[in-house]
Parts: C-alpha cells; structure tokens; sequence
C-alpha cells in the first residue's frame, strides 16, 4: 500500500515541478495561462450562477441571461478581486445578487407613462388623439425625473408618495419641479401654462 502511495506522490510531485518550472522560464506564457484560467471560470461560474439566477427573476429566462451578463462584466471589472477570492462561486453569487437587487430598485423607480395611460376609445376624439400622442412624445423627450413627477401626479398621487419614489427631496423643491415640468409640456405642445 505504501508503494502505490509512494508512486502516486511521486508523480504528482513530477507534474508539479514541472509546472512550477514552466511558470518560471516563462513569465509571459504564465500570464496567458492567468488569463486562459479565468475565461474558463467565467464561462463555468456562468453556468453555474444560471439557476440561482432563475430563481431571482421568477423563471424568466430571458432577464436571467440579461443579469448574469451584467454580473459578467461587474466580474471583469473587478477581475483581481475576483481571482483573490477564496470563495469565487460564493463572490460570484454575491455580485448577482447585487445586480438583482440594483435592477430590481430601478426598475421599481421607474413609471411608464405609456402603461399608464388612458386609450381615447370614443369615435370622433381624433384631434384629442392627435394630442395625447404628441404629449406622449413630448413626455418621453423629458428627463426620468420628470416623466415620474408628471405621470404620478396624473395619476393622483399625492406629492409625499411621488417623493417616497423619488428619494431625497423636499415637497417644496418637487412641487418647483412639478410647475417646471408642467411649463415645459404646455410650451412644447404650443399651449399656456395655467
């Protein structure tokens, strides 16, 4: 038994010195190898990061390829981080994780003015269509900040809610915000402010 053992150190031994004098010759040929070794990790914490990251986007396969790609580029960023990770899965895990919860934030910010409009049904209300298209336009050309101040308070929310959305700003400074945008809309669609 003893002799296998013996056999089987040595040749592991034999592989390791080998490797170790390989890296030494050639120090450019290491960093190929550094850099081989991580795209290979990449590629396998991609596929393992997969059902973790299906469970976060409730099976949509789509959104979990979409937030494993954004944790592949956090990753590449902070590639030597990464590499001195102990735990690289578990760092891995951890970056996706905070994407999720990054893009899951935004997206809660996030009004959409088209999603929350009223359709004109009524026969004969084409001018009034007309207008509500442009004002669409007009809404979409603004900032986000804006786009959300307006369309929740279309929708009757009260300025202490549209500042919850918003974060930190006065009700003061968003109610100028408010006006502001409300004159913009009126000017760009060729109207007077009321």
């Amino acid at each position: 038994m003893k002799a296998v053992a013996d056999k089987y150190d040595k040749e592991y031994l034999e592989k390791d010195v080998s490797l170790v004098s390989i890296n030494i010759i050639d120090r450019n040929e290491k960093t190929k190898k550094e850099e081989l070794s991580f795209e290979i990790l990449l590629k396998e914490v991609s596929k393992k990061l997969m059902g973790y990251s299906m469970v976060l986007v409730k099976n949509n396969e789509d959104d979990a390829w979409d937030l494993i790609q954004i944790t592949i580029l956090k990753l590449l960023e902070k590639k030597e981080v990464f590499m001195k990770s102990e735990y690289k899965i578990a760092f891995a895990k951890t970056v996706l994780k905070n994407s999720f919860i990054d893009k899951y934030r935004k997206d809660k910010r996030m009004v959409s003015v088209e999603g929350n409009s009223i359709q004109l049904i009524e026969q004969g209300k084409l001018q009034e269509s007309r207008e509500f298209e442009e004002m669409l336009t007009f809404l979409e050309s603004m900032d986000e900040e804006d786009q959300t101040i307006l369309a929740m308070l279309a929708l009757g929310h009260s300025y202490q809610e549209i500042q919850e959305v918003l974060g930190p700003i006065s009700v003061g400074n968003l109610r100028v915000k408010a006006n502001r945008a409300r004159i913009r809309l009126a000017e760009s669609m060729g109207r007077e402010h009321e």
